[in-house]
């Protein structure tokens, strides 16, 4: 049977592999943060990361999770700017049919000389 110190041995172990640094770790966590403010960086970074600790078999989940974040943040800022745009072209061509100066063109100010 194992004694007490042995267990306690190959426990710490474990917990050394677990916390020890792997590929990929700290750029996993460098493009969570960024995914949040610069979505393509982040991505990219993310990928990179991923990549790498998968390459030595370990799980990357800051890394996962960056490239989520940021997929997920592009994807809604294209559709803000796709909704955005359809909105003012709504908008300008409804207003464009009152003329150049709108329904105001009766009140322009006359020319000198006429």
């Amino acid at each position: 049977m194992a004694t007490e110190k042995e267990v306690d041995e190959v426990t710490a172990q474990s917990e050394d592999q677990n916390l020890a640094e792997y590929p990929g770790r700290t750029l996993g966590v460098v493009a969570l943060v960024l995914s949040f403010f610069l979505q393509i960086p982040g991505l990219i970074m993310g990928i990179i990361a991923w990549v790498w600790s998968n390459k030595v078999g370990r799980s990357n989940v800051p890394a996962k999770v960056a490239v989520a974040v940021s997929a997920t943040l592009m994807v809604l800022g294209i559709l803000a700017i796709v909704g955005w745009t359809a909105l003012l072209v709504s908008l300008g061509s409804e207003f464009g049919e009152f003329g150049e100066f709108g329904e105001f063109d009766d009140f322009r100010m006359p020319r000198r000389g006429a």
